[in-house]
């Protein structure tokens, strides 16, 4: 297992969110179970205080100490520190397979026993890290803040949306890459489409199925299927062949039935190795966010883009259209789904209402993350200022709804300003991940303004867990 670099303060919230591991036991093969967690301590001895566990039957009140590696307690020197001698359980994310020492002692005599975390995870440690990412906890809290709603209005403003540019340019920027990398193999005007349909399945995945959208849309030869003339249930068979859900499929209905057939027809003109079921996240998302529902819309998408000339019709709505989110609202909430996941959420599953593809803000940031991006891109590649210059003017000016994003909710409130058009709400994103969770305070304009001020020279700690 690569280990990730993760600081105490993300293993906390790890540890935390009880979903995120089960069947806990010590080292020395005890069950564990948490009873209370405690209070969070974050003046000098352990992380937590007043917890409460049942240790191999025998239920223990005290601290717990949380380490990244099972050797950091002597790394710490908390080895001989009264103030740990209230500790009753070390949880380590990762065992240190080169230390000899096994479990902390305290008290002289005591042992301390220890949970490596990592073992009992229940999904990956970067899926887990992806979230923490995504969702700032109650706790979040910028370095500048509160003095930083008394920069400028105007001045915050627009160094946001400079950084939303910069963020929009990143993102062309790596469509282009795929795109060269496509070149290779197939013409500049199929790219295109595959450039489109990967990234706008990317879109789809939100942050628990991402990377299955983006491996799902790798398999897609879109040259080939425009050749196959497929039809929409073929189409769908195509996706959900792919996505895995075929392979050990109980068959419900007469949809289903219909499903597998097709698949099993097409299956050897795709020659494709299929993707595994379990591969897709259905825990903790409502079903209206079922990886089957962006499946079934993935689906549609796919098939507008084959044969209904969806990449033409974007480019040419961007380029006329005088509203763009109003524009791309109406050309996404066209794409039709099949009848069958219109009052479907799973296979077999009925919903209690219909079920109308995406939803507004999905569309939103899909606009935000993706056609914004497309489009800059298609302005490069056909050196039109004009069109590149209408891209930047309503990415910083188009208005939109208040971001549905947690991290620039948070941004947002903690410098005092309006997320109301696509730059700000991407500068926020790109302020977050680049500037404030790094600590680089000296380099943003903002953190400048308030620490200037104050004639703080000393390191600034970040409390974003």
């Amino acid at each position: 297992m690569k280990k990730l670099n993760l600081n105490e303060n993300f293993i906390c919230r790890i540890w935390e969110e009880k979903s995120n591991y089960s069947d806990l036991k010590s080292n020395d093969g005890r069950d564990v179970e948490i009873l209370e967690f405690g209070n969070r301590n974050i003046d000098a001895g352990p992380d937590y205080t007043d917890a409460k566990i049942k240790l191999g039957g025998n239920i223990l009140s005290g601290a717990i100490e949380i380490h990244r590696t099972t050797n950091d307690w002597k790394l710490h020197k908390h080895q001989g520190d009264g103030k740990y001698n209230d500790v009753i359980l070390q949880v380590a994310l990762y065992d240190d397979l080169f230390s000899k020492v096994k479990n902390p002692i305290v008290d002289q005599s005591r042992e301390i026993p220890t949970v490596v975390l990592s073992e009992f995870l229940s999904r990956s440690i970067h899926c887990i890290w992806k979230d923490i990412i995504n969702k700032p906890s109650e706790s979040f809290r910028l370095p500048c803040y509160p003095k930083s709603k008394e920069i400028i209005y105007e001045e915050k403003i627009s160094f946001i949306k400079e950084l939303g540019l910069i963020r929009l340019k990143h993102k062309s920027e790596k469509l282009g890459q795929r795109k060269k990398e496509l070149n290779k193999y197939i013409q500049p005007h199929i790219s295109d489409k595959h450039v489109l349909f990967e990234y706008l399945c990317e879109a789809l995945g939100y942050s628990k199925n991402k990377e299955q959208f983006i491996s799902l849309s790798r398999k897609i030869d879109i040259e080939k299927i425009n050749k196959l003339k497929f039809d929409k249930q073929q189409t769908d068979a195509l996706i959900f062949g792919l996505s895995g859900f075929l392979s050990d499929l109980k068959i419900e209905d007469e949809y289903s039935e219909d499903l597998f057939s097709n698949w099993i027809s097409i299956r050897g003109e795709i020659k494709k190795e299929e993707m595994i079921r379990s591969e897709w996240n259905f825990f903790r998302l409502r079903p209206p966010n079922f990886p089957t529902l962006r499946l079934s819309y993935a689906s549609g998408l796919l098939y507008e883009i084959l044969y209904n000339r969806f990449t033409e019709r974007l480019i040419i709505e961007f380029e006329e259209s005088t509203d763009i989110l109003k524009s791309m609202n109406e050309l996404f909430s066209m794409v039709n789904i099949s009848p069958y996941w219109k009052c479907h959420y799973n296979f077999g599953k009925k919903s209690k209402s219909e079920n109308k593809g995406i939803g507004s803000d999905r569309i939103k940031d899909i606009i935000s993350n993706v056609v914004f991006p497309f489009m800059y891109l298609i302005a490069e590649d056909t050196e039109s200022e004009n069109l590149k210059n209408k891209v930047e003017y309503f990415f910083k000016n188009n208005k939109q709804k208040s971001p549905s994003n947690e991290i620039s909710k948070v941004m947002q409130d903690q410098l005092a300003v309006n997320a109301i058009n696509p730059a700000t709400e991407q500068g926020l994103i790109f302020l977050h991940k680049f500037f404030c969770i790094k600590g680089k305070c000296e380099e943003c304009k903002i953190g400048r303004s308030v620490f200037e001020e104050d004639s703080v020279h000393e390191p600034l700690r970040i409390i974003i867990y």
